[in-house]
């Protein structure tokens, strides 16, 4: 009969450890890492550094000089592909 208290036992604590994984989870998905941007110099150039919830990337002068021009385009952009985005569920 021991055997069968134990396996309710280990049951029990199984579903415990389920719904402490699943609380943890929604817990990080609400504590996204804020985007930072730190200037910085590449090679003697001067850099804009962006970290945050993905992979960190760095632009020059010369790139931020051209998005600056564009800039218009990437905000119709943004309006027309960004909300496409937000609909799709998370992972």
């Amino acid at each position: 009969m021991s055997s069968k208290a134990d396996e309710q036992e280990m049951l029990k604590r199984l579903q415990e450890l389920e719904e402490e994984n699943a609380r943890l989870r929604n817990a990080a998905k609400l504590a996204t890492p804020k985007t930072t941007v730190t200037e910085s110099e590449y090679k003697g150039h001067p850099t804009l550094n962006f970290e945050g919830a993905f992979r960190p990337f760095s632009l020059g002068l010369k790139k931020l000089l051209v998005i600056r021009e564009v800039w218009p385009e990437v905000e119709a952009f943004l309006e027309r592909h960004g909300e496409i985005k937000s609909k799709r569920p998370e992972s």
